[in-house]
């Protein structure tokens, strides 16, 4: 199994030399690095260096589209739709928000654009991370509303959209997150790299867990009354639950999901182990490594020993990837652990236990 953290920390190269050294030491074997759209903007040679920094360190380069344009996960802006207001997601309460949508074709050239930069800083795997169409609750908009319904995505569907948020309005939003990552893939291969998927689980209520709906529910009638079944499915519906459709995408390599079952406030084991086994099984039919992450950002104080439950379970449903979100437990931000120094401490302790496993 082959072990990693996500890195954003620094772009100095005095700092990040050490960074990598310590995640080594960790038991690191890649590090995927956010490669934002500022860095786009200022750092692209900066990231050409520290991706050259990393190999000799003797880590692998995974490159993450971190926030880009609104479609990818990550906690950073995005400039992309401000310049580009016709990308604009249109949502089902008539409000357009600044996330480009993965139907414009705008979007679809400037996430190629990134994929070609990538492969100018020398990337090995290209890491998508959570792509999703707007979803209001990752920015703290708990109206009951979600996307899209602009003209790209009505002349892609074929004509006026469901006004609720039916079976045939999810099929279509995961089919075209599913075209637009099939397009990024094989765009990737061409240009000499992997690509690894990894999917924020969703379907929750499907999969066992109808805890996170009904909080979600409680919360919104404690703040304007009523809403419908449709409307909370269609809030905490993120990305492709098909995990099978996902798996399938031809240039796709690695295929993997981030269990995190702090951020979801479900059971520690029932949750890894459900969402991992899913995964592992579309991984294995379509041919796929399979990557599982650890939630190393908000992890309550006490409850640090849980991780070393999450990284058995990595082991038991055969990943070949383990990676932790965030390096050094992502001290440097406002979610940082109650205690990340223990966290982090935990996280290498597994790592160079898996590692010592593996020789």
């Amino acid at each position: 199994m082959q072990t990693g953290v996500s890195y954003f920390s620094s772009r100095d190269l005095r700092h990040v030399r050490a960074d990598l050294q310590e995640m080594v030491d960790a038991g690191c074997t890649y590090v995927v690095h956010c490669f934002t759209e500022t860095d786009l903007a200022f750092y692209r040679d900066a990231v050409r260096d520290i991706a050259k920094a990393t190999r000799e360190a003797g880590m692998e380069v995974w490159f993450d589209p971190w926030g880009l344009a609104g479609v990818f996960s990550g906690e950073t802006f995005t400039r992309f739709p401000q310049e580009h207001p016709e990308t604009w997601q249109l949502l089902s309460d008539g409000r357009r928000v600044p996330f480009a949508c993965p139907n414009h074709p705008a979007t679809r050239e400037f996430l190629r654009g990134w994929v070609d930069a990538c492969a100018a800083a020398e990337g090995e795997v290209l890491f998508w991370d959570e792509p999703h169409f707007y979803t209001g609750l990752a920015v703290g908009d708990f109206t009951p509303a979600w996307a899209c319904y602009c003209d790209s995505c009505r002349e892609r569907f074929g004509g006026d959209l469901p006004a609720e948020f039916t079976a045939e309005m999810k099929a279509f939003h995961e089919a075209a997150v599913v075209e637009v990552l099939t397009e990024l893939c094989r765009y990737g291969h061409e240009k000499g790299m992997r690509n690894a998927l990894c999917l924020i689980p969703t379907d929750l209520a499907g999969y066992g867990f109808p805890e996170p709906a009904e909080r979600l529910r409680k919360a919104i009638e404690g703040r304007s009354g009523g809403v419908s079944a449709s409307a909370i499915e269609a809030m905490v519906h993120m990305g492709v639950g098909d995990f099978d459709r996902a798996a399938a995408i031809p240039d796709l390599d690695i295929f993997g999901t981030d269990p995190y079952w702090y951020l979801f406030g479900s059971d520690p084991e029932l949750f890894m182990r459900v969402y991992s086994e899913a995964a592992a099984e579309s991984a294995r039919k379509h041919g796929r490594e399979l990557q599982l992450w650890l939630q190393a950002f908000r992890v309550p104080a006490g409850r640090e020993e849980e991780l070393r439950m999450g990284a058995r379970i990595a082991e038991e449903v055969g990943a070949t990837h383990l990676a932790a979100w965030s390096y050094r437990a992502t001290e440097s931000m406002s979610i940082r652990c109650a205690d990340s120094e223990k966290v982090w401490r935990i996280v290498s302790e597994e790592f160079r236990r898996i590692r010592a496993d593996s020789a």
